[in-house]
This record gives C-alpha cells, sequence and structure tokens, in this order.
C-alpha cells in the first residue's frame, strides 16, 4: 500500500461533490452541505497526520454509491510467499476468499510482518478492485491496512467470520 493520497482516488474515480449535492438536495433525510462545510462542522473538519485541523476543501469526501461499490471481503491467508525482485519486502499472498475462489495479491508488508505471522491470519481486503501486475506479479485485490510513519497494521476482523464474508 502505497503513501500517495491520489491512489484512493484513482480507485474510487474522480469526486465531484457538486453532483452530489445535486443528486440528493430531493432528498428531505439528507441535510445539504454548502460549500463552506457543512450545518454541523466549522471551517475544519478532520486532523491532519501532525495533529492540525485540516480545512473541509482539504478533505475529500465520497458519495455513499461510490463507497457502496467498493466489495470488501474477509479473506483467509493460505500462503505468503517473499517477492524476491522488489526493492522493498513484499510478499506474494495467496487468498482463500470464500464463494470468490483463491486469489494472489502482492503487499508491500514484508518488513511488518513474518511469514509465520500471515499464514492463516483473516484479513480484509478489496475484492473488486481491477487487477494489476506488481512487480512482475498480477495482483487480484487490495489489503487494507493501517499505515503511520513507523509501522503498518492489518485490518482484520474482531471475530471470526468466513472468508468471503462480506463487510458492511
Amino acid at each position: 500500500m502505497g503513501r500517495n493520497s491520489h491512489d484512493l482516488d484513482s480507485i474510487m474515480g474522480d469526486i465531484n461533490e457538486r453532483d452530489e449535492l445535486d443528486k440528493n438536495s430531493s432528498d428531505d433525510s439528507i441535510e445539504k452541505v454548502s460549500d463552506s462545510g457543512s450545518s454541523q462542522e466549522s471551517e475544519t473538519g478532520p486532523n491532519n497526520a501532525d495533529g492540525s485541523v485540516m480545512s473541509i476543501a482539504e478533505y475529500e469526501r465520497i458519495s455513499f454509491d461510490k463507497f457502496e461499490a467498493v466489495d470488501l471481503r474477509v479473506a483467509k491467508i493460505l500462503d505468503a510467499e517473499p517477492h524476491p525482485s522488489t526493492r522493498k519486502p513484499m510478499y506474494k499472498l495467496t487468498l482463500d476468499l470464500g464463494e470468490l475462489g483463491r486469489r494472489t495479491i502482492v503487499a508491500g508488508i514484508g518488513a511488518f510482518y513474518g511469514r509465520e505471522e500471515l499464514i492463516g491470519k483473516k484479513i480484509i481486503v478489496v475484492a473488486n478492485l481491477a487487477p494489476r501486475t506488481i512487480a512482475g506479479v498480477l495482483s487480484d485485490g487490495m489489503l487494507l491496512a493501517a499505515e503511520d510513519e513507523f509501522n503498518v497494521s492489518l485490518i482484520v476482523p474482531d471475530k471470526d467470520a468466513a472468508p468471503g464474508s462480506r463487510i458492511h
């Protein structure tokens, strides 16, 4: 998972807040949001990584329809093979996604996880991401992880869930 915030934009498509406002204006249950922020928020939104508050203009939101288009699933890691031909430590992971079958993904988590602790672990993946070749291997999905400047932490279900279970 890269640190470039534009990766999410390329996955989710361009965000056009004005179209969403027009689309939702007929729904009385949804509060309208002005260009300067919502009626419940001031000119500021969430915090930046350094703790400072970012402006609403810096924090882009997506519509519920765009979020709903992302198919998040539980996957069980069946194998974690170190990828030898990359400059940063990566794994070629073989995953069980239940009814969706087996998948291979490439993940840059080798500096944070050993092979033994990955095998058998259940993680959350984006199952409907278009496949792409990473370091010569076709990667058919993307795992979810939290990342800061010091660590990467896989997003995992807190209770047992079957491979292929949908995340809502």
